[in-house]
């Protein structure tokens, strides 16, 4: 399914308010008016905007309950109620433009949509999560160097992750730099060769090719050897890739030969610094760091519960993109295996005039990955996906209790909580979370 471009496709249902008689404001008529307009409206998750008399956006909001969610918006307060309300949405608000949505990923993904369709320039200031960090580097550039990253920042070269914070992307660089003995003082590399040497060249943890002590062709196959470490190697002309795991196991045996090898000779001062940098490396297969990845290569198969129990909804994220596939009733999934192992095996087609942008869209994918509690399956698909094993985690998926933390019934959903401003620092609830609830001087951009 292509990405929706207009607030129409992403939120297809409308409802709209009754106009309030001004010479009438009682709320309890109101009240009822309110209640006959809002009965089709679904008692369901749902991402929702509210919108004025001549279609620009008030507010934009996820909640776990749509019809209570508008009831305690729009409700016309009452005398008591009214100095202490800080916007009267009832007042203002004409139109309710909403989507349905099942979990609480599938109602994060809708938000960030609408939001960056309605609010291009602060749409990140709305969002539950913070943007994923990873670690970019250039293999082509002449001194390649490996920098943390957020995600939101344009890469130069490829960029490795995600990670969760920008601590375990330092953390990473930091292991790979002991491990492969790569520069640390980028300014002094760039002088190569004639660069004066640091202090770890001394202590025998750098070839210096600051001072040409070794050459930048060489160095440069150190660092691409560090990044096959880190996310594994890329297919070649003649080769397939190796999963990171399959190269840091190669080179995990190698190490282990040459510190049983420089044991037998008593030298156990070179002994003593590989079983270090062998334990240092291990740490790359944290918790953290366990979906690192080139975007290129980031692909993952998720699956979330669908409107009743009976129901499953598939989602396809690859390379920076997602697609959201059609919802199958849980009996009739074997049927469905082969089809979905065959999409996220194939390359996606990029949807002409998506406004998604691959770094909101791994964060959330980060977001969701290293939650603690989440209801949802998230299948990495480095590798073909196998239907057995498509089959064996589900049926592993299924046999989960279900968790309380994905109970989407939020309390921050009141307009009492509101603030009138920006939404900037304020915490939201991921399925809770409110946009700009000052009716805009503008028009929407759609």
């Amino acid at each position: 399914m292509d990405t929706p471009t207009t607030l129409s496709d992403l939120l297809p249902q409308r409802v709209e308010l009754p106009e309030i008689p001004t010479d009438l404001l009682d709320p309890a008529t109101d009240g009822r008016n309110l209640d006959i307009a809002l009965a089709t409206v679904p008692a369901k998750p749902a991402v929702y905007a509210l919108l004025d008399h001549a279609g620009r956006p008030i507010l934009l909001s996820s909640t776990a309950n749509l019809r209570m969610g508008l009831l305690r918006r729009c409700t016309l307060p009452s005398a008591e109620e009214f100095h202490r309300r800080r916007t009267d949405y009832r007042q203002i608000t004409r139109w309710v433009d909403y989507r349905r949505v099942s979990s609480t990923f599938a109602a994060n993904l809708w938000f960030l949509r609408v939001a960056r369709l309605l609010y291009p320039d602060r749409y990140r200031k709305m969002l539950a999560w913070k943007m994923a960090w990873g670690v970019m580097v250039d293999l082509q550039a002449e001194f390649p160097q490996l920098l943390a990253v957020s995600a939101a920042r344009a890469p130069i070269g490829q960029w490795l992750g995600p990670f969760p914070d920008a601590v375990s992307a330092r953390q990473a660089i930091h292991v790979l730099e002991d491990t492969f003995d790569l520069c640390r003082y980028y300014d002094v590399l760039r002088e190569a060769p004639h660069g004066k040497p640091c202090a770890y060249k001394q202590m025998g943890k750098c070839p210096a090719p600051c001072d040409g002590s070794t050459t930048l062709a060489e160095y440069r196959r150190s660092m691409r050897s560090a990044v096959e470490f880190l996310v594994g190697s890329e297919a070649g002309l003649d080769v397939h890739g190796k999963a990171a795991a399959a190269v840091r196991q190669t080179w995990r045996q190698a190490q282990q030969l040459q510190m049983r090898s420089a044991a037998a000779k008593l030298d156990f001062l070179t002994a003593a610094r590989i079983k270090s940098r062998i334990n240092a490396a291990a740490s790359l297969s944290g918790e953290k760091m366990a979906h690192v990845h080139r975007l290129s290569g980031l692909k993952f198969f998720i699956l979330q519960p669908g409107e009743t129990p009976s129901w499953i909804e598939p989602f396809f994220f690859q390379a920076g993109n997602i697609v959201v596939g059609e919802p199958v009733r849980k009996k009739q999934v074997t049927s469905t295996l082969a089809h979905w192992c065959h999409q996220i095996n194939t390359s996606l087609p990029v949807a002409d005039g998506s406004r998604d942008d691959p770094a909101d869209l791994v964060s959330l994918l980060c977001y969701h990955l290293f939650r603690s509690r989440d209801s949802g399956l998230y299948i990495a698909a480095d590798e073909p996906l196998q239907v057995q094993t498509l089959a064996d985690r589900l049926s592993a998926w299924w046999a989960q209790k279900p968790r309380s933390s994905d109970n989407m019934e939020q309390s921050s959903d009141s307009a009492e909580a509101l603030d009138p401003g920006p939404t900037a620092g304020q915490p939201r609830l991921p399925m809770d979370q409110d946009g700009p609830n000052r009716p805009p001087h503008g028009r929407g951009t759609w």
